[in-house]
């Protein structure tokens, strides 16, 4: 399963791939790379997890890993957690 690590700010938030989640699609993918490191998404109101929807935490693990939805499925899925409390934002598992 790919796992994100979701940073909240006041105004919006910062993904990026968790370092195991890193080096799993290393290995499973030769010459894979993070790039980008990380998204921000800004909100101009303080940040409200509740208006994301399902489509949007998608395109952000599509942006982070360059993967096709059928490979992400083919992982497990995602899953979408702060990087100290460990709480769970979103996930979706493989069908």
């Amino acid at each position: 399963m790919i796992e994100v690590s979701v940073t909240k700010q006041l105004n919006g938030a910062v993904f990026g791939l968790t370092p195991e989640t890193q080096i799993m699609l290393q290995s499973r993918f030769p010459g894979w790379s993070p790039a980008p490191d990380s998204v921000f998404i800004s909100y101009g109101r303080p940040w409200d997890f509740e208006s994301m929807k399902d489509p949007m935490w998608i395109q952000i693990v599509l942006l982070l890993t360059r993967l096709t939805e059928q490979q992400i499925q083919e992982l497990g899925g995602v899953t979408f957690v702060h990087p100290v409390s460990h709480e769970v934002f979103f996930e979706s598992h493989a069908a």
